[in-house]
């Protein structure tokens, strides 16, 4: 019985052993005790070592380097959410901690672990690395890295320049007492030339004449233990025969450094405002911002004593302007006789010369010779129907004998300018002038009352009106008696009764 039971056992149990393995050799055991996602998700059919997965659906995107890392370099097998987002799980913190844990403030997987953005980085600090500061290496201001703090306790540039401070000679900046705060003239972006805005009240050299004309300190600082030397000659002194040209008949001139601040303070060019009392108005009156250079009017540089005036003045024009005038002479000698302050001759003989124009009736009447003296070739020539036109001056002449309606007549008629008194009127015409008539009218108008006809006249208009009825009674009986002007002359020819 025993034997049979025996027989009879031990192959169902081979069979069940073989029939578990067999079960379990088909189905592989999976490593991952913890996981959200589905096999196919990362594994394929075709291998299952071909993992790829879409790393954006847990939220934290892979970019560049982190794209080539492999799965087991962040995450465990056994459970991949126990993976960290922060840097420090991954990276070996080198700056032991000094740095904080915001390793992205400085670091960056897009452009690599070492490559910093130091221009971003020190915006956020107390000293932004600008100019000249953002291309040096790092090191150079932190030798202490990576281990050490990189924070300062100053930013003050002697810290790190206090030897160039030291060996610097031009200027020597110890003896000379300048300020250890470098900025106050040096720039980021170029440490040279230095920008010393103190200088502009003593001197410009950023602005006016001087500005870009020197390259440093030296230039016109010849000492470098004494910054109260100075020479202009290293740019104005070749040769100095040629400052000295510039400044020939300059009272007080001296070839000298000193001489020169004293009368160009500002570095530009003196304005020699002496000139105009001394010599000739150049800055003031009609000349006044004509002119450029000296050399404009002073032809000779070895002699200041030479001038000209005849560049600006040229003939025929001058000779035109001048015909008649007594003395006259195309020189420069002679302009300056004539015209010392630079302004218009009056010609004040005219008026006894020739024609009364700054004094009597024909004072202030004019602007310019050219309103009387109308060809300027030829002065002689002279118009005075511009000014008294016909028909009024025809008018006013009516009757009177050799009257013609030309200059030359004018001129022969009024030799003074003024209006003529016709005093042959008396003996030509009718006694006012003389008689019983003289001094009781004004103007030709009171007796001529038709001013285009002359030889109509009138007596009983102003003079003899308010006694008409005396005269009747005075005239009656008399033969021919009729209040009229022709009546009138006729009885009365000389004006008495």
């Amino acid at each position: 019985m025993k034997k049979n039971l025996l027989s009879i056992g031990l192959p169902l149990v081979v069979v069940s052993l073989v029939a578990f393995m067999v079960a379990h050799a088909a189905t592989p055991k999976n490593p991952h005790k913890k996981l959200k996602f589905d096999c196919e998700k990362c594994h394929s059919a075709a291998s299952f070592t071909d993992i790829r997965f879409d790393h954006n659906l847990t939220g934290y995107q892979l970019d560049d380097n982190h794209s080539q890392a492999d799965c087991l370099g962040c995450h465990s097998v056994e459970d991949f959410s126990r993976a960290k987002a922060d840097c420090a799980v991954c990276h070996e913190d080198i700056h032991e901690s000094r740095m904080g844990s915001d390793c992205e403030k400085c670091h960056s997987s897009t452009r690599g672990w070492n490559i910093m953005d130091v221009q971003t980085i020190h915006m956020e600090s107390n000293f932004p690395a600008m100019g000249r500061h953002a291309l040096i290496d790092c090191q150079n201001c932190h030798p202490g890295l990576p281990k050490e703090d990189l924070s300062f306790n100053t930013t003050r540039c002697v810290e790190c320049h206090q030897q160039d401070f030291l060996n610097v000679s031009s200027p020597n900046h110890v003896s000379g007492g300048f300020s250890t705060e470098c900025q106050d003239c040096h720039q980021m972006n170029t440490w040279r030339p230095a920008g010393l805005v103190e200088h502009e009240p003593f001197f410009p050299i950023y602005s006016g004449a001087h500005r870009g004309q020197w390259d440093q300190c030296a230039t016109c600082h010849v000492n470098p233990d004494n910054n109260a030397d100075f020479s202009c000659f290293n740019c104005h002194g070749h040769p100095q025969t040629d400052t000295d040209n510039d400044h020939r008949g300059i009272s007080g001139y001296v070839y000298n450094s000193q001489d020169c601040y004293l009368c160009h303070p500002t570095g530009e060019s003196g304005s020699f405002g002496d000139h105009d009392a001394q010599f000739f108005p150049i800055f003031t009156g009609s000349h006044a911002n004509t002119w450029s250079d000296c050399v404009e009017c002073h032809s000779d540089p070895n002699d200041r004593k030479v001038f000209d005036c005849l560049t600006c003045h040229p003939n025929p024009k001058s000779d035109n302007i001048h015909q008649g005038i007594s003395g006259y002479s195309f020189d420069s000698p002679s302009c300056l006789s004539c015209h010392p302050d630079g302004k218009k001759g009056n010609f004040a003989n005219h008026d006894a010369e020739f024609f009364p124009i700054f004094s009597g009736t024909h004072a202030n009447q004019w602007n310019d010779c050219i309103e009387c003296h109308d060809n300027p070739n030829d002065r002689k020539v002279f118009d005075c129907l511009t000014c008294h036109p016909n028909p009024g001056t025809d008018n006013t002449h009516q009757g009177m004998p050799g009257y013609s309606f030309n200059s030359s007549n004018c001129y022969g008629c009024h030799p003074d300018g003024k209006k003529g008194k016709f005093t042959d009127h008396d003996a030509t015409f009718f006694p006012i002038f003389s008689g019983k008539h003289r001094g009781k009218w004004d103007a030709c108008a009171d007796c001529h009352t038709k001013p285009q006809q002359r030889s109509f006249f009138t007596c009983l208009e102003g003079c003899h009106k308010h006694s008409l009825s005396k005269m009747n009674k005075k005239h009656k009986g008399r033969n021919g008696y009729s209040p009229d002007g022709p009546s009138c002359i006729n009885c009365h020819p000389d004006g008495r009764e």
